[in-house]
Formats: C-alpha cells, structure tokens, sequence
C-alpha cells in the first residue's frame, strides 16, 4: 500500500516506534498472567494485571494529550515515555513478588500515556485530509503485528529460558524504540504551542463534542465487553484446553496477524465510505469472537475465536479517525487522550469484574456475558452516532 503523508520518514520512526512497544504489551499482557497464575494467583489477582495498569492509564492518556497539544509537542513524549519504560522492566527482571510485579507492569502506564495519543495525533497531524482513515490503519496493522509477536517471543523465551531474562529482553526493546524515534522522528511543523490558552478551553468550545461524547459511551461499553475475559483468557487456554505457553502465544500471533492484514483495507474504504459502518463491523467482531469462544473445545475453534476477537481493534482505530475528522488540528492529542481514556478506564472495570464472575461461575458463562456489550454497542452507534461530513467534504 502507498504511504502517502507529509512526513513519510515521521511516519516510518512511529511505526517502528510503536510496533516495538506493541511487541513489549503483547509480551507483558499474555506472560505476566501466566506467570501470576503458576505462581498461585486467584482469577481476580489476574485480573488485577489489567486493572491496575489500565486505571492508571486512564489518568496518563489524557493527561499526555492535554500536555502534548498545549506545547505543541509530539516527539518529547514519545521519545522520553519509551525510554522511561526500560528501568521499570529491569526491575521487573530481578523481582520475585507478584504483587510489586503487578504494581510495576502498572506503573509502565504513566508513561505509555505519553506515548500512545501522541503518536496517533502525529500520524493525524501529517496525513492529507482523504488519507487519515489509511494512515492510521497502517498504523493500527503495524501495532497488532507487534501485538501478536509479542506472545509468541514471550512463550518461547520463557520456556527456553527464564522470567527475568524476558523482562530483560522486554527493556532492551523499549531502549530501541526511543532510539528510533530520537533519530527518525519528528514534530509537524503545523502544530504550534497553545501556551496562551487554557489546557481545557479547546474542549469546550467542540461544536462536535456530543458526537465525541456518543463514540465514548459505545467504545466504553464495547471495550468492556473485551475487558471482561482479559488476561483471564490466556489462562484458560493455559488451564483448561491445555495449550502450553508457546501455542497460547502462537495462538495469539496468528489471530491478531489476520487482523494485522486486514487493518489497512479497513482504513482505506472507511476514507472512501465513511466511518460509522466499519465502527459496527468491529464491534461485529467481537460479538461473533465471544460466542465462537463459548463453544470452543479444539484449536480450530480457538483460533477462528482469537482471529475475531483480535478485530476488536477496528472499532479503535477507526474510531481514532472519526475524532482526527471532527476535531481543530490543535486538540487532537487531548481528543484521543481522552478516547484513550475511555477506553483504559473500561478495561480496568472489565478485567477486575471478568475475575469476581469467574471466581463465582466459570469462564464459559463469563464468554456469554461478554457478548452482550458489543452488541449494546452497535445499537448505539447505529441510533445515535452522526457520520463526519468533513469526511466527505474532503473528497469534494
């Protein structure tokens, strides 16, 4: 596909950038779990991995963004957040505790905040107009195959090696990331400082912010619908279907590298056709995901399961571009800071609550709760959810 940006070498540093934090997530995400569980966890200690550094995510993604648009600065805070990350791991490496490691993997999300809405307002601030929805689906496609090599490294280095020596391997990559963008990266010489304005005052004079306010409700009550298996899902794999770490992670790999080809032809025709129907389609996804899951009892299933589930991030990305349409160039990073936040703040509540209803049920039951919220979620979106019409002004 051709890349087509104002900036093309900006956009090449925060893709490399930002697949090498992917790989770090991924890795963090389906491991630690597993490392909690081996270790005695309970399903709600497990779940606790997403809470803790899901809720504190919440408060750093809107926070970056706020700060990012108010100095006009997206590079700073990718370079530094990716670098901040790197001593956390290491302490990681040498600590036996699983709940200061759950604290630490927490604190990794201070600094993601800085990362996340700053790279995907940068990939925004130097895209043409009829190029956003593309761009970032690039950029979403390149972030889920970070996401699903993550797993697969971290079962192989785990079975051949050692905890510790993951967690080593997980700094040296996030040492790499800021590297690359420190050389390679760059700020859009259009966005300026906002110094002389209020941090909040760009928000409140959005003609568009109820249509902001409905793509949060419905991500809010999709991503839950997410949440709620959480890192509890790989357990399962692990526990009761038997699968060991390195087909857990190969699973993983290969369902998030289907949606990984997909992303980009998802961004592309939502800048042809708009947005709203391919925010139903993710969210299609997953409801189709949770109930293949619920029946579920060999590989085949589990793997046509995974490849649904990690379309998830459709309604994400697209979701980005639909904000990055309605919104003055000047608060984007707030803007997606704050659909960050709602989307941290949803998987927080998820996970913690996903762990309570296993402890008290099953996951199965769980998997049939699960599909109720996309579905929520697509009737909201379908009512109440106006397309950009400065989408389609832009091809005129």
């Amino acid at each position: 596909m051709h890349i087509n940006t104002y900036d093309n070498r900006s956009f090449y540093a925060v893709c490399v950038t930002n697949f090498l934090l992917r790989v770090e997530w991924g890795i963090s995400t389906s491991m630690l779990p597993l490392y909690v569980h081996e270790h005695g966890g309970s399903p709600l200690e497990v779940g606790f991995i997403f809470t803790i550094f899901a809720g504190l995510n919440f408060f750093s993604n809107l926070f970056w963004g706020l700060v990012s648009d108010y100095f006009g600065k997206r590079k700073l805070f990718i370079v530094l957040g990716m670098a901040f990350i790197v001593p956390i791991f290491i302490l990681m490496s040498v600590q036996k505790d699983i709940f200061l490691l759950i604290l630490l993997r927490g604190s990794t999300a201070i600094f993601k905040g800085a990362i996340v809405p700053c790279s995907w307002a940068l990939v925004s601030d130097i895209s043409p107009p009829r190029k956003v929805g593309s761009n970032m689906g690039v950029l979403s496609s390149i972030e889920m195959a970070g996401f699903a090599l993550g797993p697969a490294l971290g079962g192989l280095i785990t079975d051949r090696l050692s905890f510790s020596i993951l967690w080593i391997f997980v700094a040296v990559i996030c040492l790499a990331g800021s590297i690359v963008f420190l050389f390679f990266g760059s700020d859009s010489p259009m966005i300026k400082s906002n110094t002389r304005k209020s941090l909040f005052e760009g928000i409140k004079k959005h003609e568009s912010f109820s249509k902001i306010f409905v793509l949060c409700i419905s991500f809010l009550i999709f991503l839950f619908g997410m949440s709620l298996l959480g890192p509890n899902l790989n357990v399962y794999l692990y526990d009761d279907l038997g699968l060991s770490r390195t087909m857990v992670g190969t699973v993983s790999l290969i369902g998030t590298g289907v949606a990984t080809l997909i992303q980009p032809i998802i961004g592309l025709y939502s800048d042809k056709y708009g947005r709203k129907r391919f925010l139903i389609l993710g969210a299609l996804s997953l409801t189709l995901g949770n109930i293949v899951l619920f029946f579920a009892q060999n590989l085949s299933f589990v793997l046509i399961a995974q490849i649904l589930i990690s379309n998830y991030n459709i309604f994400q990305f697209i979701g980005s571009a639909y904000i990055s349409d309605v919104i003055p160039q000047k608060e984007k990073s707030t803007m997606l800071g704050i659909f960050g936040s709602v989307g941290s703040l949803s998987r927080s509540l998820g996970a913690i609550v996903g762990g309570y209803i296993i402890t008290l049920t099953s996951i199965r039951t769980l998997t049939l709760i699960s599909i109720i919220f996309p579905i929520v979620s697509i009737t909201i979106v379908l009512s109440l959810l106006k397309e950009s019409l400065t989408l389609f002004k832009n091809k005129d």
